[in-house]
């Protein structure tokens, strides 16, 4: 380490009034949505403490070092955190259930129910942002939809974060993350839920979803255009394959670039009744390999939020299993 300023120490030696400046490669493993801040709370100094990092880089020109004096900060306390990932996300998987259901019958968004379940989002993210990741091994049948929705919203959030992006737009970007699928509620339950390749019918109807999901948004009274416009072409491909409008390259949006990555990344992650859920970097080696699909300045610098590494060409191919994903609803 070059900077005299910048010190490596073990997460053990971590107290309040330290600047962490980041944490590595480890970073996937952080229980911050941000790499450099400086430690203020007892929940932050338990959140670290408790997390599976071990080690950290301080700045010791921002904050305190490990032998400096602790006099006048406050002592860590037993803040309560959820006991696990499914009760952290218990409450905005709830409310997202509940906008849905709403929606699913007045076809209009509640905007304060939704502004309220990014709220819940942000907070979960600043204290246990690797909590999304885990989300996936969490996955039922009749939450699928609803906890695929939070974590989009969560990823969008901790990506567009990454991205240096204006705070009001990371706000409205994460909304968009979490109403992308909304359109999914017109869409019978048989197909939603279908174990096996739809069929080319079964295939047509679930590709309204996204022209549905942007109706219903353009009835939503004071929510921006560009929620509407993730939600209508974040299966849009930059080489015109996707739908529903075969857009192409510039024809698409940087949001729904972006939304598009963290749908298919949680979606390869994740459990579903026909599939395992792939490791993150499984899931990157399949993503760089699907030329035409995403912005590919975009994809790099998501794996790169992630703590992924950029497949190497010995690593860009895709299994026979792997292959199978493609073909089935997801994307």
């Amino acid at each position: 380490m070059t900077n005299p300023k910048l010190l490596q120490i073990d997460k053990d030696e971590a107290r309040l009034g330290m600047f962490v400046h980041g944490f590595g490669k480890q970073w996937l493993r952080s229980p911050f949505a941000v790499t450099q801040f400086k430690l203020s709370s007892a929940a932050e100094l338990k959140a670290l403490r408790e997390s599976t990092v071990t080690t950290l880089v301080i700045d010791l020109s921002k904050g305190i070092g490990p032998t400096g004096s602790a006099a006048g900060l406050p002592r860590p306390s037993e803040t309560p955190m959820p006991a696990n990932v499914e009760g952290a996300f218990a409450k905005p998987t709830g409310m997202v259930r509940s906008i849905f259901t709403k929606a699913a019958s007045s076809l209009s968004i509640d905007r304060q129910q939704v502004e309220a379940v990014v709220d819940v989002v942000d907070q979960l993210m600043y204290t246990r942002p690797a909590s999304v990741l885990n989300l996936t091994r969490l996955r039922t049948k009749d939450e699928i939809s609803f906890q695929h929705s939070v974590a989009v919203c969560a990823l969008v959030g901790l990506f567009a974060r990454h991205l240096k992006l204006d705070g009001n737009l990371v706000r409205i970007l994460s909304v968009g993350g979490l109403l992308h699928d909304i359109g999914k509620i017109r869409i019978p339950t048989e197909i939603l839920t279908k174990t096996d390749k739809l069929t080319a019918d079964e295939m047509t109807v679930m590709q309204t979803h996204p022209r549905e999901g942007y109706a219903m948004l353009a009835r939503t009274e004071g929510l921006p255009e560009i929620v509407g416009k993730m939600c209508l072409h974040h299966h849009e491909k930059l080489d015109g394959t996707g739908y529903p409008d075969g857009l192409k390259d510039g024809e698409i949006g940087a949001a729904a670039r972006i939304v598009a990555i963290c749908d298919v990344f949680d979606a390869l992650t994740s459990i579903r009744p026909y599939k395992k859920g792939f490791t993150p970097q499984a899931a990157a080696e399949m993503m760089a390999t699907w030329s035409g699909h995403f912005d590919r300045v975009l994809l790099k610098q998501f794996f790169d939020c992630m703590g992924l590494n950029w497949p190497g060409e010995s690593a860009l191919h895709i299994t026979e299993e792997m292959a199978g994903i493609a073909d089935l609803n997801d994307f």
